[in-house]
């Protein structure tokens, strides 16, 4: 079975995870601070503040903006749920905007309908490594005084002319989970070129200590720090970084252009020229209505590729959000009725999806294997 996530771990980790052992340095140490400062110098930002995972790197990009309780911040919902559960953390509210048909990144003419005078942010997800239309969010938020905070975490590489996501907005949050381009197992990072906006979230991560540390605690913070463990892994991975992107643009590339044929029976996500997809994820979309996913993926994964829908729930449609009423903050905060939210695009998605491989341990006959496979489907 070529798999659809496979960690790409050898010597290079374990040894570096080794010498932190033997140094018994286990919690947040200058380990941490190299991976930090490789971070920033590979993605071209002044700050990268490293924290406990992806999660919680868009928790401390949301109250290092001081986003209030009942703020709204509007975002997609054709993603992983932690995206919108890191808004709802801090008592604020998703506000879900439908997606463009081809990119599957959020729509900004959607975005500028929902705007209201609770706005004050727009979250975009960066969706399987393929960048939001980030200038035209810059317009939008610009003339209507709102932040842009980037959920980068699938999107280690993805770029637009040249410039690498997490970069553009007010703030931007990667995750280091073990499926990701660059893996520590759990693990994020905060990027900012704000230095209030840096110190801030330093020492949010930190239990409101001030980024030179001690025992005074000038804010309410929490422990979302990272360990000289992660920060060993890290370090290792970025070493890697550049070649991993690189075998997995040749995977989707071969893909894409052996599977051209199949235009009427699938397409792929479209990207924009000048952009720089990070091929986080590999998905395409069924068009024909009479095709079900659930077929495809068994006669992918019976000739031995790794097939799955990976978001066929929405944000808006798991059962957390159609009874937000149970959610603490509802008793404080006015959250919309979720059941009646309706974005017709991403849920046209995430029924008609399927994902297939792009990990970097493809190789040719691999990446030849998909496209056979793909052609006896749908051919």
């Amino acid at each position: 079975m070529i798999p659809i996530v496979s960690p790409e771990i050898d010597e290079i980790e374990i040894n570096a995870v080794k010498e932190v052992m033997a140094t018994k340095y286990l919690a947040e140490g200058n380990k941490i601070h190299d991976f930090e400062r490789a971070f920033a110098e590979f993605i071209g930002v002044k700050h990268a503040i490293a924290c406990t995972n992806g999660t919680m790197a868009l928790h401390l990009s949301l109250e290092g903006l001081s986003i209030q309780p009942g703020d709204e911040v509007i975002t997609s919902p054709f993603t992983f749920v932690a995206s919108s559960n890191s808004i709802l953390f801090s008592g604020s509210v998703p506000v879900f905007s439908d997606i463009k048909d081809d990119t599957w990144n959020i729509d900004p003419e959607k975005v500028e309908e929902l705007i209201t005078p609770k706005t004050k942010a727009i979250m975009p997800i960066h969706i399987f490594g393929l960048a939001s239309d980030i200038p035209a969010l810059e317009d939008i938020a610009e003339d209507r005084d709102l932040l842009i905070i980037e959920d980068a975490c699938q999107a280690h590489g993805a770029k637009i002319n040249g410039k690498h996501v997490g970069t553009m907005g007010d703030v931007g949050a990667f995750s280091f989970y073990a499926t990701k381009n660059l893996i520590t197992g759990e693990g994020g990072m905060v990027v900012t070129d704000d230095d209030n906006i840096a110190r801030r979230i330093t020492s949010l991560k930190n239990h409101g200590r001030p980024p030179e540390g001690g025992y005074h605690h000038n804010l309410i913070g929490y422990n979302y720090r990272a360990t000289n463990l992660v920060g060993a892994i890290g370090e290792a991975q970025m070493s890697k970084l550049p070649s991993l992107l690189e075998k997995r643009s040749q995977n989707a590339d071969f893909i894409r252009k052996g599977s051209e044929d199949l235009s009427s029976e699938i397409v792929f996500q479209k990207i924009p020229e000048g952009y720089t997809h990070g091929n986080y994820v590999m998905v395409f979309r069924i068009k024909r209505d009479d095709v079900k996913p659930e077929e495809v993926i068994k006669k992918l994964k019976e000739k031995g590729v790794g097939a799955r829908q990976i978001y066929a729930v929405l944000s808006y449609e798991q059962p957390a959000y159609q009874n937000i009423s149970n959610w603490k903050w509802a008793k404080f905060v006015n959250y919309p009725d979720y059941t009646k939210t309706k974005c017709p695009i991403a849920e046209k998605l995430s029924k008609t999806h399927v994902e297939i491989p792009v990990v970097p341990s493809m190789n040719q006959d691999d990446r030849e294997k998909v496209v056979t496979v793909l052609h006896e489907i749908f051919k």
